[in-house]
């Protein structure tokens, strides 16, 4: 009777514990937010396809593991995001002489 007893103790004790430790070491560790974060820094400087293809690296990421958006690196990963995605550019052709009119 007491072994039953002790080994029921023990299974509520590992219960408790390993539930807690997996979450500790999922909201306070996740290097590759970080990672995520220096690369969009340097988003600006590359093409919009790039772009593309960081920010669907990201949202897969955060679609397989949600508590990523806990992370205090996500709202500045998403608002480096847009800022890169937001482009216009321009051309002129200077040995054009005709007129030319831009429209938005």
């Amino acid at each position: 009777m007491k072994k039953v007893f002790f080994i029921i103790i023990m299974c509520m004790m590992v219960g408790i514990i390993l539930p807690s430790c997996e979450k500790s070491t999922l909201m306070d560790d996740c290097p590759i937010m970080e990672d995520f974060y220096t690369e969009s820094i340097k988003l600006p400087t590359v093409t919009t396809d790039s772009v593309k293809k960081f920010s669907c690296k990201v949202d897969g990421y955060v679609a397989k593991f949600p508590q990523a958006k806990q992370h205090k690196r996500y709202a500045q990963i998403v608002e480096n995001i847009k800022a890169a995605s937001f482009r216009i550019a321009i051309s002129v052709d200077t040995a054009w002489n005709g007129e030319f009119t831009i429209n938005f």
